[in-house]
């Protein structure tokens, strides 16, 4: 729905209509990467404060060595993704590097991938989703339909893909 606020230019009130795209990247976030995250079962979301423990949800603003991301994932207490949100105007996939940097910057994870602390990625404008598996330098980035669940998040996590692959060369 279009957002349609009054200038008062010259004297004269005119209506100014904005789309969708004209709105910032925390509005975005708000309206529609917040709603696509609690639909994937990623909620709450809650923003970041020193000290939070999170065993499953998504924290905002989670500070990294390179910079607050703009979301951390976790399930069953463990980080498993990094979100980076753009407003609607920004195509997601060329904005994946920036949740690459903030995968290498995380602190405090159990997790180790190269030089990644996360093992996957995703970048959103809300409208589109990129993702990214990290546990291998190998993998591409790809569009995918949604924010993957927790449980398909950490099935991924436990799969070995290198002994998958040996097996099936057998």
């Amino acid at each position: 729905s279009p957002i349609t606020p009054f200038s008062k230019e010259g004297g004269a009130e005119s209506l100014i209509v904005m789309d969708a795209s004209d709105i910032s990247e925390a509005k975005t976030r708000q309206a529609f990467i917040d709603k696509a995250l609690r639909s994937a079962g990623r909620g709450p979301i809650v923003a970041f404060h020193h000290g939070i423990k999170c065993n499953h949800g998504s924290v905002e603003e989670y500070p990294t060595q390179n910079g607050p991301a703009d979301y951390i994932l976790f399930s069953k207490g463990m980080p498993l993704a990094c979100v980076e949100g753009k407003k609607l105007r920004v195509g997601p996939q060329n904005v994946l590097q920036q949740a690459k940097r903030y995968a290498k910057g995380f602190e405090g994870g159990p997790h180790s991938f190269g030089d990644y602390r996360l093992p996957f990625v995703y970048s959103s404008n809300g409208k589109i989703v990129w993702f990214q598996d990290l546990r291998d330098p190998l993998n591409l980035s790809r569009e995918v339909t949604a924010f993957h669940t927790p449980q398909a998040l950490l099935e991924m996590l436990s799969r070995n893909e290198v002994t998958s692959i040996a097996w099936l060369k057998q």
